[in-house]
């Protein structure tokens, strides 16, 4: 199912190469008047020229472009008898890092608008953070109750 947005784009499209075709019957009459038949040659490959130049920048304007999607972000859990370790690369500078839990999740922000959740068991503290290039650790320490679980 199209989207309106795309179904302008396309009139749109159409409409600009009629009026290329319009433009290019004019070069070729204006080429052959001028100067026989290598005004028509002239104004032939003149056209061609331009209808390829106007494909391509239709072309470009019609790809999606890949910097609008989100890339994958990687992240390690590591789970030890006392605590858990999160590792992950975040985006800086470091003053706009921040981690903090809550309702079970690892929130974590970082400069440009980042944020991430990732759901850690109930029942564990922040212990500590080290933020350096790029790279965020997080300790996490079990609560006694979580640890009783475990063994």
């Amino acid at each position: 199912m199209r989207r309106e947005g795309e179904k302008k784009d396309e009139t749109l499209g159409n409409l600009l190469m009629v009026g290329v075709a319009v433009v290019i019957i004019l070069l070729i009459v204006l080429f052959k008047l001028k100067a026989g038949i290598l005004g028509v040659i002239i104004g032939t490959v003149a056209a061609l020229v331009l209808i390829y130049w106007l494909m391509e920048v239709k072309r470009i304007f019609q790809e999606k472009a890949p910097a609008l999607e989100e890339p994958e972000w990687f992240y390690d859990l590591i789970e030890e008898e006392e605590n858990i370790t999160f590792v992950a690369k975040v985006p800086g500078p470091a003053q706009e890092v921040k981690v903090k839990i809550v309702r079970g999740m690892l929130e974590v922000r970082g400069g440009g608008n980042f944020l991430k959740r990732i759901q850690v068991p109930k029942g564990v503290e922040l212990q500590d953070e080290k933020y350096a290039n790029g790279i965020l650790q997080v300790r996490l320490r079990k609560t006694e109750t979580l640890q009783q679980q475990d063994a």
